[in-house]
C-alpha cells in the first residue's frame, strides 16, 4: 500500500522487477493533511514529461511518460491493484470454463466513448481485431509500399499497416472470438492460459480505441505508409479526457486534453469526475529544468525517471512544496544483445560485456543510491528470478571472455554501438557504462537517439539497423504475460497457424510447428533463437504453484547462461506534484481496492484536482 512521510525517503526495495505483489507506491516529501477540503473542480493541469508523443493507432508505441497522456484518454479491460491482482475494469466481468481455453467477457453497461460511440461487445471486437492483425497489412517493405483499395477489401475497416503493429504475436494462441450478445464476448484459447485477465491488461497499454478510429473515411491514405490516418492524430478513448483533432502540436512535443463530460466514472460520493477541465502536456528533456519549473510553480506536476534522472527525484523530495510518488523498483531495464550479426553472435562477447560492468557502481554513480543493482534479469518478486548463471562484475573474468571473443571474430577489438535517448542525464548513464567497459578493454559507442526513435528501428525492422546492442525497458512485474512477447524467440515461427483462422491465410514456414509460441520477429529484441529456452519458458505458463515457480526459474537460468540480455539496476519512476495538487493515486477502482499508482506511464489523473 502506499505510504507518506515527510522527512525521509523510505528505503526502496532492491530491482525487484516484479510488480511487487502486494506493494503499490511508495510516496515520498510532504504529504497531504488527514482532512482534506472537498475537491476543487476546474483548473488546468500543467504536466512536464520527458517522451515526445509518436501517435495513437495500435503500433505506434509510445513510451514511458507519453503514454501518461494517453493513458488519460483510452482505458483498458481491466486495471491492476496495488496487490498485482488484475481486475476487471471496462469489462464487468470474466469468467473461464475449467481448463482455461474458453473465456467470457462482458462489457461494462452504461459506458461510451467520448465521441458518443457505444462501449460494446462490437466495439471489444474491432479493437481486438486491430490487436491480432485482422485489420493489417503486414509490416514488411513490400506491404508498406503497396498500394491499397481500402473499399476492395471485405471488411469494412482500413487494411492499414497503422493497425496489429506489435500485438499479433500474444494472440498467436487465440483461436476465435465470438459475439455471445450485445455486452459479451468469447475468446477460445488452442492451449488454457489462466492469466488471460493479465495478457489483455497488456502492462496498461491495451487501450480501447472508439470504431471510429478505424474507418475507412477517417483513414484516406493510398499506400500503407502514409501517414494521414486519424489514429495518428487523435485518440479517442473512453477515458476521463479528450482530445479533439489538432490537440497534438506538430512536432509532437505537446498535447492538450479537455474533460470529457461523458466520462462514466464517479468518486466515491457519487460525484462527476474529472475534476480538472484542461490538461497539457509538455515534453521537457532536461529534469533538472523540470525540478525548476515545478519549484516556481509553472508546473503542476512531472514525471522523472530513476534511470537517469535519480538526482532529479532526490532534488525534489527535499522541496518543501513538492511532493514525489514513486513507483515499486519492477521496471528491469536491460542491455540487450543483437545476436543476429557480430559481434553479440558469439556468446564470449557477450559474457565479456556483463562481467564487465560493476552494477554496485554503475547504481551509485548514476542514481545516488537511490536504486539497486540487479542479480538476475528479472526482480526478486518476479518467480522467475533467479540468480543461477548471471553474470555478475569480475574485471578478471572479463578480460579472459575478451580474449576469447576477438579471437572468435577474428578481430583486435571488441567495439559495438548502442543507442541511448537524447536527454543529457540518459547520455550520462550510456558515458558511465562505456567507461566501465573501456577500463577491460571494450568500446562502446554511445549513440544520441530520441526514445520515439529507437522503438521504431527496434520493432519496425529484423536487422535493428546499425545497432549492435539495445538499452531497453519492457521487462517489468510480477507477472510474466507481458514479458514472454520480448523474451521468446522466433524459433518457433511467426504467426504459423497461430492465427492462421484468424488472418484466414496460412504463414507457416515449410517444417515449422504448428504450436507457436515463439514471438514476433520485431519484438524479439535480441533476435536470439534458443529453443530450449522457449521450452522451458512456455511449459512455465502451463504449469501453476511451486511447479510453475521452479519453471519459470530453470528458463532464467538458461536465458542467464546464455545472457541474451543483462540488467543494470532495476528502475523506480517517480510523479512529483506541487502542493497545490490534490488526489494522486486515491481514487479507488472500481472493482473496489487501491490501484496500481506511478509507473513508467505516470498516474491517472481522472480523481486529480487543483487548488486554487
Amino acid at each position: 500500500m502506499n505510504q507518506s512521510s515527510k522527512g525521509r525517503a523510505m528505503k526502496r526495495f532492491g530491482i525487484a522487477i516484479a510488480i511487487t505483489l502486494g506493494a503499490s507506491a511508495i510516496q515520498v516529501g510532504t504529504g497531504h493533511a488527514a482532512s482534506t477540503p472537498a475537491p476543487t473542480r476546474g483548473g488546468t493541469l500543467n504536466v512536464t514529461m520527458t517522451d515526445y508523443m509518436v501517435g495513437f493507432c495500435p503500433n505506434d508505441t509510445n513510451s514511458n511518460s507519453a503514454l501518461m497522456a494517453v493513458r488519460q484518454i483510452g482505458e483498458t479491460l481491466f486495471e491492476q491493484r496495488a496487490d498485482g491482482v488484475v481486475v476487471p475494469y471496462l469489462v464487468s466481468s470474466a469468467s473461464a470454463n475449467s481448463d482455461f481455453t474458453s473465456w467470457r467477457l462482458v462489457t461494462r453497461a452504461g459506458v461510451t466513448f467520448s465521441n458518443g460511440e457505444k462501449w460494446n461487445a462490437d466495439a471489444l471486437i474491432i479493437n481486438m481485431q486491430s490487436s491480432i492483425g485482422k485489420l493489417s497489412g503486414g509490416g514488411d517493405g513490400k506491404t508498406d509500399n503497396a498500394k491499397v483499395n481500402p473499399a476492395a477489401l471485405p471488411l469494412p475497416q482500413f487494411h492499414g499497416a497503422k493497425y496489429g503493429g506489435l500485438a499479433p504475436v500474444a494472440w498467436s494462441n487465440l483461436k476465435a472470438i465470438t459475439k455471445i450478445n450485445e455486452t459479451t464476448v468469447q475468446f477460445d484459447l488452442k492451449r488454457g492460459n489462466g492469466g488471460l485477465k493479465e495478457l489483455l491488461y497488456g502492462s496498461g497499454r491495451s487501450f480501447m480505441r472508439a470504431p471510429a478510429m478505424f474507418t475507412p473515411a477517417n483513414n484516406p491514405g493510398t499506400k500503407l505508409t502514409d501517414i494521414n490516418y486519424l489514429c495518428s492524430r487523435q485518440m479517442i478513448g473512453t477515458g476521463p479526457f479528450k482530445m479533439a483533432d489538432g490537440g497534438m502540436s506538430a512536432d509532437k512535443s505537446t498535447i492538450t486534453l479537455t474533460k470529457n463530460d461523458t466520462y462514466w466514472r464517479k468518486d466515491a460520493k457519487g460525484a462527476k469526475l474529472p475534476y480538472l477541465d484542461k490538461l497539457v502536456f509538455t515534453t521537457t528533456k532536461d529534469a533538472a529544468t523540470r525540478v525548476n519549473a515545478l519549484k516556481a510553480g509553472t508546473t503542476d506536476l512531472s514525471w522523472f525517471t530513476g534511470a537517469s534522472e535519480a538526482n532529479a527525484i532526490l532534488r525534489a523530495q527535499k522541496i518543501k512544496t513538492l511532493k514525489a510518488t514513486l513507483s515499486d523498483g519492477d521496471f528491469y531495464p536491460q542491455l540487450w544483445f543483437v545476436e543476429n550479426k557480430a559481434p553479440f553472435n558469439k556468446l564470449s562477447c557477450r559474457q565479456a560485456v556483463s562481467a564487465a560492468i560493476d552494477r554496485a557502481t554503475y547504481a551509485t554513480k548514476r542514481s545516488s543510491g537511490l536504486l539497486k543493482p540487479m542479480t538476475s534479469i528479472l526482480g526478486a518478486s518476479n518467480l522467475g528470478a533467479t540468480t543461477e548463471n548471471f553474470i555478475t562484475y569480475n574485471a578478471a573474468k572479463a578480460a579472459e571472455y575478451l580474449k576469447t571473443c576477438v579471437g572468435e571474430l577474428g578481430t583486435t577489438q571488441l567495439e559495438f554501438n548502442t543507442p541511448w535517448d537524447t536527454a543529457p542525464d540518459a547520455q550520462k548513464n550510456g558515458k558511465e557504462l562505456a567507461d566501465q567497459l573501456a577500463a577491460v578493454g571494450i568500446k562502446m559507442n554511445v549513440l544520441s537517439v530520441e526514445t520515439g526513435t529507437i522503438i521504431t528501428n527496434v520493432f519496425a525492422s529484423t536487422a535493428t539497423t546499425g545497432y549492435q546492442a539495445v538499452w531497453f525497458n519492457v521487462l517489468e512485474g510480477p507477472g510474466n504475460q507481458y514479458n514472454s512477447l520480448f523474451l521468446s524467440s522466433t524459433s518457433n515461427g511467426y504467426y504459423c497457424k497461430g492465427v492462421e483462422a484468424l488472418l484466414g491465410e496460412p504463414a507457416c514456414a515449410a517444417g515449422a510447428s504448428p504450436d507457436l509460441y515463439g514471438s514476433l520477429n520485431t519484438l524479439n529484441i535480441s533476435r536470439h533463437t534458443d529453443k530450449d529456452f522457449d521450452t522451458l519458458w512456455f511449459a512455465a505458463k502451463g504449469l501453476s504453484g511451486a511447479a510453475q515457480t521452479a519453471k519459470y526459474k530453470e528458463a532464467i537460468a538458461r536465458w542467464q547462461a546464455q545472457v541474451h540480455s543483462t540488467p543494470i539496476m532495476g528502475v523506480q519512476f517517480a510523479v512529483v506534484s506541487t502542493s497545490k495538487v490534490k488526489g494522486v493515486c486515491e481514487l479507488k477502482l472500481t472493482s473496489g481496492g487501491t490501484g496500481r499508482c506511478a509507473s513508467n506511464s505516470g498516474v491517472s489523473l481522472a480523481g486529480v484536482y487543483k487548488t486554487k
